[in-house]
């Protein structure tokens, strides 16, 4: 028996790359719309979750983006971006601890990602955990340059600028 969710992957990823378009152009309702327009039994596939995932934190909807968060994660536990996606959401929502601990809980993967170590640094940070969190943004900064300049002005990290 074939799969008719695997049948539809190619027009999903093309679905996904529309979404993010109308993102990208401040378009967040027809993003909605090209949600709305899927058929129902696609719902909980990884990269539909994703899409309304990218909607939902657009829209700074922190409470049903940690939702729709934690049922990606659950559905592609070995995809780093739904661990960092939602535990910024939740961060945002001030439930920093909750953040930490659902980045530890990730897949191993992780590790590998300077956004998990910059975040991991943010919360740390915010925790007031300087040590531990000055190492992982040293990690973040090996991965990628670019990162330092972002925390030199990132509200989470102002305890730590001095040393930045």
């Amino acid at each position: 028996m074939k799969d008719d969710r695997s049948d539809a992957l190619p027009d999903l990823k093309r679905w996904r790359q529309e979404v993010e378009g109308y993102l990208e152009l401040a378009m967040p309702e027809m993003a909605e719309e090209a949600l709305e327009a899927l058929p129902s039994g696609l719902a909980e596939h990884p990269l539909v979750l994703d899409g309304r995932l990218a909607v939902l934190m657009h829209r700074q909807a922190w409470p049903e983006a940690v939702a729709v968060g934690l049922r990606g994660c659950a559905a592609a536990a070995g995809q780093p971006s739904f661990f960092i996606h939602t535990a910024f959401c939740l961060h945002e929502m001030g439930r920093t601890e909750e953040a930490h601990l659902l980045l530890l809980s990730g897949p191993a993967a992780l590790h590998r990602e300077a956004l998990y170590h910059y975040n991991m640094g943010c919360y740390l940070t915010v925790l007031g955990r300087r040590n531990e969190a000055q190492d992982h943004l040293d990690h973040a900064f090996r991965l990628d340059r670019g990162l330092r300049d972002f925390a030199r002005k990132d509200r989470d990290l102002e305890a730590l600028w001095p040393e930045i």
